[in-house]
């Protein structure tokens, strides 16, 4: 269908609450994150570590279902931060160019989220990063999110758009020869 355009409605991308549950799309903020030392010797010394403590925003990117049934112990977060702050951290991701290409999910491994602003609640537009995974027990993080006080949650369909384009970014193989045609 060429020149197709899909029709613009009115559709919020968040849910404003205030509660201990967690779901898939899920936004926090601040949330601590340890960090092992990177010259850390193997085999691993029992006695204590240093270690960094630090605080990232994240989004939930576990399945809702997995978290409300209690499959799992651990929930899978992925960092994201202010589109102009990415910009700082790669230059790369500071032009519009790149931004168009993530737009359009050609650059795999980003996605955006729209802004919101509130009396409660101000974020810019977010660049979430799935090249960089963490996970946490699943009791931390939600009595970390009943900390939060009132959050954001990603509305369907913006929570299953970001849960396929986390899977297209870990379902991309790459072959080791292409196809030699005739």
């Amino acid at each position: 269908m060429s020149g197709y355009k899909v029709p613009t409605i009115d559709q919020p991308w968040y849910e404003v609450l205030e509660s201990d549950s967690l779901e898939q799309g899920d936004i926090l903020f601040a949330c601590p994150i340890i960090i092992p030392p990177s010259n850390l010797t193997f085999p691993v010394p029992t006695a204590s570590i240093t270690t960094k403590l630090q605080s990232t925003d994240v989004v939930v990117m576990t399945q809702s279902c997995d978290i409300e049934n209690e499959k799992l112990e651990d929930i899978i977060l992925c960092p994201h931060w202010d589109l102009k702050v990415a910009g700082q951290m790669d230059p790369a991701l500071g032009k519009k160019d790149t931004w168009k290409l993530i737009l359009k999910g050609q650059r795999y491994q980003y996605i955006m989220l729209e802004q919101w602003q509130s009396e409660e609640i101000s974020m810019g537009i977010r660049l979430v990063d799935f090249g960089r995974i963490f996970s946490l027990p699943r009791d931390f993080v939600k009595q970390f999110a009943a900390k939060q006080g009132r959050r954001l949650r990603l509305l369907s369909p913006y929570r299953e758009h970001l849960s396929q384009s986390f899977a297209r970014f870990f379902m991309r193989v790459g072959l080791p020869q292409d196809i030699k045609l005739p």
